[in-house]
């Protein structure tokens, strides 16, 4: 009889082992805050952690520009300070290529969700259909509404956190027309049909943007980087008063502040309001 029970702990113990790893992975997912930088990069890991792994990174590239520009402490701090500065721009594409990719999805959910209609399917069986069948990050989107719209929230409701999480003129419209036509009623079908066309032609208005502009972000970023690349070759062959004295500091301080201000100003005259 044990030798049976043994047997059986035995052969359904690989089982009880990935109900527990899987239980605690997601147990650790929902640790995560939802927008957070491990939730961009899909780390597994809390924000203690993730900290402390990050002071270490930093503390790594300040010595390693210490040592290579002969223990100038300037160096050092300036490239930690370009490293955070090119790890927040990391982060900020991340989001905006998470938030274009729902953008340019739009037009294919609302064809979802009015073919699902067309069917004969309730607007909650439809955003079930659009959880199953759409690609991220719609499908994780249109699962939580979903299940928001299920437990017994009003469409309102279910649909806030969509301009929260992608404060866009695109998903603006489309979840304030949703609403709208929910409360004053009728047939949701042609609606939806026309919803797609116009966000489908914002979809491809904002694609003509992204390319007319690509040459200059790409010319800014040229620039941007330009003077640090010169101030490096200056260093390295000796000249190294602009690190090594207090007038120095203060003018590097000066061009640093300018070029700011001239990127500031530059990013303002690109920015288009769609």
């Amino acid at each position: 009889m044990n030798r049976n029970n043994t047997s059986k702990e035995e052969l359904f113990e690989p089982y009880y082992q990935s109900k527990e790893a899987k239980r605690l992975k997601r147990d650790s997912a929902q640790q995560i805050r939802e927008g957070s930088v491990q939730d961009i990069l899909k780390l597994s890991m809390n924000t203690i952690t993730f900290l402390f792994l990050f002071s270490l990174i930093c503390l790594g590239i300040f010595f390693i520009f210490f040592f290579v520009f002969d223990q100038n402490i300037v160096m050092g701090l300036l490239f930690v300070a370009l490293s955070l500065i090119a790890f927040q721009i990391f982060i900020q594409m991340k989001k905006g290529d998470k938030e274009n990719r729902f953008v340019n999805q739009l037009p294919d959910t609302l064809s979802a969700v009015a073919n699902s209609l067309k069917a004969g399917f309730s607007l909650d069986q439809a955003f079930e259909f659009v959880s199953m069948s759409m690609p991220e990050p719609s499908k994780s989107e249109f699962s939580k509404i979903h299940l928001n719209y299920r437990v017994g929230l009003t469409l309102k409701d279910s649909l806030e956190d969509l301009t929260q999480k992608y404060p866009n003129t695109e998903v603006k419209l489309f979840v304030s027309s949703l609403v709208l036509q929910s409360q004053v009623g009728g047939n949701v079908i042609p609606f939806l049909e026309e919803l797609k066309v116009v966000l489908k032609e914002r979809v491809k208005l904002r694609r003509s943007i992204a390319v007319g502009t690509a040459q200059t972000r790409l010319s800014t970023a040229i620039i941007a980087l330009l003077p640090y690349v010169i101030l490096m070759i200056l260093v390295s062959s000796g000249w190294s008063a602009l690190t090594n004295t207090l007038k120095g500091i203060l003018l590097l301080i000066f061009a640093i502040l300018m070029q700011v201000t001239g990127l500031f100003i530059n990013s303002q005259l690109m920015k288009i309001d769609l």
